[in-house]
Parts: C-alpha cells; sequence; structure tokens
C-alpha cells in the first residue's frame, strides 16, 4: 500500500498467503523467485519451489521465470524438470541469478586496481557457491594486467564473500541480503531490457547450457546475451588460464551434484507412493498397499506414465554412467562433501561422452588432459 503512493507509473499490488499464490501470478510475463525457508538448503526450499514452479505452469506457463533461491544449483533444475512434465518448459525463459557473483568480483578487483566499478566487468561462470563459482580474471574488462599471485589473491576474496558477510554479521547462517537484492534487480532489469527490445543485453546467468559449456553439466553457469525471445544466445566459457581451468576441474562434481539430486528429487515424487504406510522405495516395493500406488493428481501431465518416467530414469542412468565408476551422490550430502571426490580428476573431465562430444569442450578444459598426457609421458 505504501509503495503505490509512490509517484510513478509502476503500479504495486500485494498479496500474501498460499491461497492468493495464483492470483499473484495471473497475467505474469516475468516471475521472480526468492522464497526461501529459515534455512538456505536444498531439503527446507525444495518442497517451496515445487509448489510455486506448479502455480505458474497452471496460471502463466509462458512467463519468463527467474530463479534466486539457494541453492541455485538444484533449484532451476527443480523448475525446468517440473515444467517439462506440465509441458511448458522453454529453456530461453528460464534462467538462475548468480549476478551476486559478478556484483562482488566487479568490487573486489576495482577496489584492487584502484579502478571505478564501472571501468570493471569479470564473467563468473560455473555455478553460485564458492566451490562451484569461476571468476574469469583473465577475460575481465579492466584497464590492467595482474600476476598470478593477485589473480589467486583477489579471487579467493571474491569466494569468501559470503563468510565476510556472515563474520560481520556475527551468525553463520546469515545472508547478503542487500547485496543479494541489488543483483537480483538488476538482473531483473536487464532480462527487462531484452524483452523490450534492447540489442546486447549481456547478462552471467545459470542457464540450461544443453551440454556445451562443460562436460556432462545440462545446467552451467556462463554469459548469455538476452532478446525478445528471452535467451538469445550463451557465450560460453571464455579462454581460460592454467588457474582458472583447475578451479572449474574442481567444481564439476559439484554442479553435477546439485544437478543430479535436483532430478532424482523429481523423479523419486513422480513415482512417490500414496500410501501413509509404505515405507519401501517405490521401485523396490511389491508389496500392493493400501492406497493404489500412482503419482500425485498435481504430477500428471499429457504424456503417458511409463514414458515420462523412463526419460527421468534415462537422465539419472547417464549422468551416472557418463561420470565413470563413481555414483553421483543421490542422497542430500553431508555438511562436509568428500574432498577427494573434488580433487580426482579421473572422472570429472572425459573428453567424449554422448552428451557433450569432443567438439563441444572449450580448448580451456581440454588443455588439462593435455597437461596429464605430458605427465604419463615424462
Amino acid at each position: 500500500m505504501e509503495l503505490s503512493h509512490v509517484d510513478t507509473k509502476c503500479k504495486v499490488s500485494s498479496f500474501s498467503g498460499r491461497h492468493m499464490l495464483c492470483d499473484a501470478l495471473k497475467g505474469s510475463k516475468i516471475v521472480i523467485i526468492v522464497a526461501r525457508n529459515n534455512c538456505d538448503t536444498f531439503e527446507n526450499n525444495a518442497p517451496i519451489i515445487t509448489e510455486i514452479t506448479l502455480q505458474i505452469c497452471n496460471t502463466c506457463p509462458t512467463a519468463f521465470t527467474i530463479v534466486a533461491t539457494e541453492p541455485v544449483e538444484s533449484m532451476v533444475p527443480i523448475v525446468s524438470e517440473i515444467q517439462r512434465l506440465r509441458a511448458s518448459y522453454n529453456p530461453r525463459k528460464l534462467l538462475g541469478c548468480v549476478e551476486l557473483n559478478c556484483v562482488r568480483a566487479n568490487s573486489v578487483l576495482a577496489d584492487f586496481l584502484r579502478a571505478p566499478p564501472e571501468a570493471v566487468r569479470v564473467p563468473v561462470v560455473g555455478g553460485a557457491t564458492p566451490q562451484t563459482m569461476v571468476p574469469v580474471l583473465s577475460a575481465a574488462v579492466h584497464p590492467c594486467k595482474i600476476s598470478q599471485e593477485q589473480t589467486e589473491c583477489v579471487t579467493s576474496c571474491i569466494m569468501g564473500g559470503t563468510e565476510a558477510v556472515c563474520e560481520a554479521k556475527g551468525c553463520a547462517t546469515a545472508t547478503p541480503c542487500l547485496a543479494g537484492a541489488y543483483a537480483v534487480a538488476r538482473t531483473t532489469i536487464n532480462v527487462v531490457k531484452g524483452l523490450q527490445g534492447r540489442k546486447d543485453v549481456i547478462q552471467c546467468a545459470y542457464v540450461d547450457s544443453l551440454g556445451t559449456c562443460a562436460p556432462n553439466c545440462q545446467f552451467f553457469a556462463s554469459e548469455v546475451v538476452l532478446g525478445p525471445s528471452g535467451i538469445e544466445r550463451n557465450l560460453g566459457i571464455p579462454e581460460l588460464s592454467k588457474f582458472e581451468c583447475c578451479l572449474l576441474c574442481n567444481c564439476l562434481p559439484y554442479v553435477r551434484n546439485e544437478i543430479a539430486r535436483a532430478i532424482w528429487l523429481v523423479y523419486t515424487m513422480c513415482q512417490q507412493c500414496c500410501s501413509p504406510t509404505c515405507v519401501a522405495h517405490p521401485g523396490t516395493c511389491f508389496t500392493p498397499p493400501t492406497v493404489p500406488c500412482v503419482p500425485p493428481t498435481n504430477w500428471t501431465c499429457d504424456f503417458p506414465d511409463p514414458c515420462r518416467d523412463e526419460y527421468l530414469a534415462s537422465i539419472c542412468r547417464e549422468m551416472t554412467c557418463m561420470c565413470g565408476s563413481t555414483e553421483l551422490c543421490w542422497r542430500p550430502r553431508d555438511v562436509e562433501f568428500d574432498a577427494n571426490r573434488a580433487l580426482n580428476l579421473t572422472h570429472q573431465m572425459p573428453m567424449k561422452s554422448p552428451a557433450c562430444s569432443t567438439c563441444n569442450v572449450p580448448k580451456s578444459v581440454r588443455i588439462e588432459q593435455i597437461y596429464r598426457d605430458r605427465v604419463k609421458e615424462s
């Protein structure tokens, strides 16, 4: 009510509660999901994202969806799979907001160079968390060059931005609310500019890259060009230095794990038994429950159930077998993620696979295989 008194052309309406969600989404062209629980974890935020996405599919299926709920790496795949099941998925109109990483990278590099922030632009690829983000300082737009030692120092400061905010607030679960709100607003404004027909609108976002940016990663953060149809073009991963290539190799298993458990969640919800007494997994439960074991009503779609389930199961199998002998972790990972898996490069960088052929792998990624071959020869 207070914002509606501001003398601008923008009209503001407020909606509160689940019963008003449909009214809030009705006629929307852009939907920004910033909903979160008390703690930004996959287990807490996944049910919220699921409910909102189902309402988006029912009320405004053609809207451009911006996901800013953490963890972005797994929330965006949940939205995409639900929209795919409801036959309303358009990869050009779905992105995850990772602009906060770019905002931090620009500020840190500008302070280090003592340059105006407007003259600095640092692309950030990978994901949204410190474990998955890769600031590409070698491709940054800035007025001077920096050494390798300085690059590592600046990168460390960028990745430790959230920890610095938590330390300043004195709370381990604190979030960068103000900087995050600015990043979401800037992403939204760029999307609006693109939909209005503005040319050359470049935005860093976590999008469906169809596995062309990184091996076996359907979703990956990179620079994209926005236009009237949404995401017009994916600029992919720029040429990386040796240090940045190492960061990319380390981030891939984390990104894959987030995508995998998101798809697994949707798959298990589709196969969820409606019987309150059935505790076994649907794939191993052979005892007829008291209530027929059928997918929930709100998960039905226009496609036959066997085709839909086989499609989701095939994705899960592909993402598991393409990463070598080590299976992807479907269960919610522990607080201390297996560091040895992040250091093991044998299953992270398959050079040729059905989802990503060698011709689609960037040169900066292929260089890692060259270094391994040189070590074997020596």
